[in-house]
């Protein structure tokens, strides 16, 4: 690869080795740069959560960008494997929201109404329907809203598998190389630095993470570290085929190929560091409670923590930033949506880059909104 690269990604977590992989099919010279070994951060701590969403607030962007990322997901799952022989760690039959109470069963079901009313696919089932379709599941059931475009993915797995296959194409692999700033000429962004270090780029992309919006002095944002705590169990001996979260409570429990469950997760504002403490376990042990307590017994197998880049509206920052002329994308601040959202952040990437109409518009991400 010659000296200087079309693209240089910051960040070698989903979003950025996604972006590697998606510019290198398209012909660009490009480098991907971590401070450390690559899909290790947020991305390896992920649950793997993958579907159809709304926000609110942030459509249409949430929702197209779930949908479009499924979508690339199913499509990724066979290419990946030709590309490199591994799997991603990919599958599911649906994600499943439950209600346990009449009053839990009415919310749920005006919430659902409106999720299918913005194009989200779904289905009302009652408890005996449900656990047919999941037998795990506990009996005091008063309705279940089945999204049955829900997928789990080892998002440990799939991170290490495309970057993998981004550097089969030709992608620059530089692990231990932490970007201490952006090089710049005037207004425009034409680099990175790494101490004394440069590396010239016609366009920077920012994916560092929970680091992002303190890359460079003069493209700040407002991203913050989300500490969360996530463990595994070994999985219910009927198999669960579905993730499932209980109506109006935090927490999750989604499966595995290998029949693990992953339960989720812990979100506390501790800065930068990382720490398993008894409350973060007490918390967990809530959500098996409440989710799936026939599986309180099982063994315990693993618990790690993460640091998600987090922004005030839980939204994610994408695109240019008019404090830079030229030359500078960002893609960073997903919150708990970074895995559920990559492939289709990727393909906008690259859109902007090659010059092309955004295939989701841009309006509700952009850096504008914290910019006054």
């Amino acid at each position: 690869m010659p000296s200087q690269p079309d693209v240089v990604i910051v960040g070698g977590g989903a979003i950025g080795c996604s972006a590697a992989y998606y510019l290198r099919s398209e012909g660009l010279r490009v480098a991907l740069l971590d401070k450390g070994p690559v899909a290790r951060e947020a991305s390896w701590a992920s649950a793997g959560i993958i579907g159809p969403s709304r926000h609110p607030r942030g459509d249409p962007w949430f929702r197209r960008a779930t949908l479009v990322s499924r979508r690339l997901y199913d499509e990724l799952d066979g290419a990946l494997f030709e590309e490199t022989g591994r799997r991603m760690g990919y599958g599911g039959q649906g994600s499943m929201t439950l209600a346990m109470s009449p009053g839990e069963a009415a919310e749920a079901i005006a919430d659902s109404e409106q999720e299918a009313a913005a194009g989200v696919p779904l289905e009302v089932l009652t408890g005996s329907e449900a656990r047919r379709r999941e037998p795990a599941l506990p009996e005091n059931l008063e309705a279940v809203i089945l999204h049955p475009e829900g997928r789990f993915l080892d998002a440990r797995n799939f991170t290490a598998t495309i970057a993998r296959a981004a550097g089969l194409k030709g992608a620059e692999m530089r692990p231990g190389w932490p970007v201490t700033a952006l090089t710049w000429d005037g207004d425009r962004v034409t680099g990175v630095r790494s101490g004394q270090e440069r590396l010239g780029a016609g366009w920077v992309i920012n994916a560092a993470g929970a680091w992002a919006g303190s890359l460079d002095s003069r493209l700040t944002a407002p991203i913050t570290p989300d500490h969360g705590q996530i463990m595994s169990l070994e999985g219910p001996a009927p198999g669960l085929r579905h993730t499932v979260h209980r109506w109006g409570r935090y927490g999750y429990i989604t499966p595995r190929p290998d029949g693990r469950v992953v339960v989720g997760a812990t979100h506390e504002d501790i800065g930068f560091r990382r720490r398993i403490t008894p409350g973060g376990l007490d918390y967990l042990a809530g959500v098996v409670s409440t989710v799936l307590p026939g599986i309180m017994e099982q063994a315990m197998l693993d618990i790690w923590t993460g640091l998600r880049p987090a922004s005030p509206d839980a939204l994610p920052i994408i695109g240019t930033d008019p404090r830079a002329t030229a030359g500078f994308l960002w893609a960073a601040g997903h919150s708990s949506s970074g895995i559920m959202q990559a492939p289709a952040t990727a393909q906008v990437l690259v859109d902007l880059i090659l010059g092309r109409k955004p295939r989701i518009p841009l309006d509700k991400v952009g850096i504008e909104r914290f910019l006054g």
